[in-house]
């Protein structure tokens, strides 16, 4: 049976300081606020396998060498007496672990499993560093695994991979007997903060509010309108107090996996926009609408000195995707222009973008309900190469089986929007679409539905890509010289 020892682990970083929070703090906390008395509900969990190499007291350094670095990890956050939130950068301090030690045949994912579980629901206290928990599980002595649950404000989802090949590394190190790799050089949360505070940063900021007002002056009122058509509020806005039940469902599919590279070829656009795409014009076909205004989630790491940085940048920016014409790859293109577009306008005030809403509300006479997003949280989703992709390889015969592999089935995820949609690769070959939906909007079996239209777009057209590709090939090889 596993045993658990709790451990309370000495930190020690480079400097204590206070500075204004940074604008994607800011968003974090709004969010943080709004989800209250569930201040857990923002807290991330991810986790690595080890090699089993080492020892439990090798990976308790490396966790105390990772609040050292990162000083994100080591930061509380508080408001002044003039309402300004602040971010307090400790130099030492203390935190958590757990080591539990698992006998060979015994279910390591239940630990896992049962731990996840707590964190999602043990808050944090947003005033007291640190804002991570972590655990570790121990196999014939050896680290096996390594876990960590932050909080939101501390960390997106890109830092926390970066922990996780961190630590993979350090530890390797710390085992091996070899001085510790350096830390990347990387800006940190209060140099964020002061250059967001810059002319620099005020010129992006002023560049990033311009062009919300446009987005949000275009944007379809809403993608759900009330469906006994009365004109009434629109699902997720959640304004008459009501208990709003949500839908949660996951499709895992190869043959999405084996489509979407296939068509961002022939599309000549990035994975993701091929995606994006498929999502819009499903979503603006059910509207009955010629555009469709998202919210994308961005990593917001295209400054070079924020690609090593372990903090919260994430930041969600409204996108609009014009939907006319027949040919779908002209929509594609629309779509990957629109994601360059958002991702480059991804620093923004999120106070202002608030107040914003309201003044386009009284301008344009009635609210614009923007509850719609799409997470496309794989690892890589940038535009492929151009050659020996797996369209070279891939049937159409082989899309139309990989279909009856798909697995479907209700998933824990939960959001407070009328439309979230996340993709995930986690699993090699495989493609996961996660969608929770306000009952108000999508029922479970329309849930369901759309995920299995969204599959069934995708290998349709990749079935026409690879049937083009085939003829072109066909047409050269009669033509072309002998």
């Amino acid at each position: 049976m596993a045993e658990l020892v709790r451990h309370r682990v000495p930190f020690d970083g480079r400097r204590a300081t206070t500075a204004p929070a940074t604008c994607a703090q800011r968003h974090m906390w709004n969010l943080i606020e709004r989800q209250l008395p569930d201040a857990a509900f923002y807290n991330v969990c991810h986790w690595v396998e080890l090699p089993g190499r080492g020892t439990p007291q090798d990976l308790l350094s490396v966790f105390a060498e990772l609040l050292g670095r990162h000083e994100s990890l080591r930061t509380g956050f508080d408001r002044t007496p003039e309402g300004e939130l602040v971010q307090h950068v400790a130099r030492a301090g203390e935190f958590e672990a757990e080591v539990w030690t698992i006998g060979r045949g015994e279910d390591a994912e239940s630990v896992l499993r049962a731990w996840r579980d707590r964190m999602r629901h043990t808050a944090f206290e947003r005033a007291r560093a640190p804002l991570i928990r972590f655990m570790a599980t121990v196999v014939d002595g050896a680290p096996a695994l390594a876990a960590f649950c932050v909080s939101h404000l501390a960390a997106d989802l890109m830092s926390l991979r970066l922990l996780a090949d961190e630590v993979t590394r350090l530890l390797d190190a710390a085992a091996s007997g070899r001085p510790l790799p350096p830390a990347v050089v990387s800006r940190q949360p209060v140099e964020q903060a002061l250059l967001e505070r810059s002319p620099r940063g005020r010129a992006l900021l002023r560049r990033a509010h311009t062009y919300w007002r446009r987005q949000l002056m275009g944007a379809p009122a809403t993608l759900f309108p009330p469906r006994d058509g009365t004109g009434g509020q629109p699902a997720g806005t959640g304004g008459d107090g009501a208990h709003v039940v949500r839908h949660s469902v996951a499709l895992d599919s190869r043959a999405v996996a084996l489509a979407v590279p296939v068509l961002a070829r022939h599309w000549r656009v990035s994975t993701s926009a091929v995606l994006l795409t498929v999502v819009a014009r499903l979503l603006g076909r059910r509207a009955g609408l010629t555009s469709c205004t998202l919210r994308l989630l961005t990593a917001n790491r295209s400054d070079p000195e924020l690609r090593g940085t372990v903090a919260n940048l994430h930041a969600e920016v409204a996108a609009t995707i014009h939907l006319e014409g027949d040919r779908i790859e002209d929509t594609a293109r629309r779509a990957f222009a629109a994601c360059t577009a958002a991702y480059a306008n991804g620093l923004y005030d999120p106070d202002e973008v608030t107040d914003l809403f309201g003044e386009v509300a009284r301008e344009r006479g009635a609210p614009v309900d923007l509850s719609y997003c799409f997470n496309d949280i794989r690892a890589d989703h940038g535009l492929p190469e151009t050659a020996g992709g797996p369209e070279h390889l891939v049937t159409g015969a082989e899309l139309r089986t990989a279909m009856a592999d798909t697995v479907v089935a209700p998933h824990e995820f939960d959001e407070g929007e009328t439309f979230f949609l996340v993709i995930d690769d986690e699993e090699p070959g495989w493609i996961r679409l996660v969608l929770n939906a306000d009952g108000r909007a999508l029922t479970p079996s329309e849930v369901r539905g759309f995920l299995y239209d969204v599959e069934r777009v995708l290998v349709e057209h990749a079935e026409h890509a690879v049937a083009d590709g085939a003829a072109q090939v066909s047409s050269q090889g009669v033509s072309g010289p002998r």
